[in-house]
């Protein structure tokens, strides 16, 4: 063994962790509701299996967040991600991981913590300009926490006790949840954008733009010819990144530049 070689840290088993789960290559994980509500069910289940707790979570396209207190975290993880990628390959006739492994994990200790790290993972689709609040976020656990009926209870179970023990009404956890920590690098970046006249796509747009233009065809089984015109509509009409559309067409990065690289695009 190499002496200057650090080795790993033991990955702790027990305590509150925030999780997050990473997509290869920063390709998109969900390609529909139905793929978020299936991991929701598979999150759900092992949650319950293994007496753990979970306190946040938030479905991003490239990555998950998640804030749960479990005695066996790497055994529970891995009962979800595996059970969520066999799902996942035998719908798109697939192989292969579709997450980064292994999954990262942070202890947290402190009360302070624990309340901090729910609102981070709240803010998340806020930080990144995909809602005006985070409570307008559809797949986050925002709604649990005050709402009388809150969506995506019948796919998932929350524990609301931090939060309800942090403020008093909604209206509190409201005005502290809309608190953006990174509101002037936001700004900064829309008026690069405005300033050179770019445009910045979200995958969901992208995702909306490419089934627009596929009609009825599922994108992961168009012919040759339909899909390579596809990615030259989808880098020269809504200007998508090659990420973009090698994660929402499934097709390697190196594919989609030789297809653009064909056409002169």
């Amino acid at each position: 063994m190499n002496r200057g070689a650090r080795r790993r840290r033991p990955r702790e088993q027990s305590g509150f962790f925030h999780i997050i789960l990473n997509s290869n290559f920063q390709n998109i994980i969900f390609n529909d509701s139905q793929e978020r509500y299936q991991f929701l069910k598979f999150l759900d289940k092992y949650v319950k299996k293994y007496g753990a707790k979970l306190y946040a979570f938030c479905l991003m396209n490239t990555h998950i967040h998640l804030f749960l207190w479990t005695e066996n975290l790497s055994d529970m993880m891995k009962c979800i991600l595996h059970d969520y990628s066999l799902w996942y390959n035998k719908r798109h006739q697939q192989k292969g991981s579709i997450l980064i492994k292994p999954f990262t994990s942070y202890p947290k200790y402190s009360p302070e913590s624990l309340l901090n790290t729910i609102l981070y993972i709240l803010r998340n689709p806020y930080v990144d300009g995909l809602c005006t609040h985070p409570r307008f976020y559809f797949w986050s656990s925002y709604s649990f926490y005050f709402d009388s009926l809150p969506r995506l209870s019948q796919y998932i179970t929350v524990d609301t006790s931090i939060v309800r023990n942090a403020f008093a009404s909604g209206a509190e956890l409201y005005r502290v949840a809309a608190i953006n920590p990174k509101q002037e690098d936001r700004l900064a970046y829309e008026a690069y954008l405005q300033q050179t006249n770019r445009t910045h796509l979200t995958d969901d747009q992208v995702i909306r733009h490419a089934k627009s233009l596929a009609g009825n065809h599922p994108l992961d089984k168009l012919p040759q010819p339909d899909l390579d015109k596809l990615i030259i509509q989808l880098r020269n009409q809504p200007g998508a990144s090659i990420r973009q559309i090698s994660s929402v067409l499934h097709v390697s990065r190196y594919y989609v530049r030789c297809t653009l690289d064909s056409s002169g695009s």
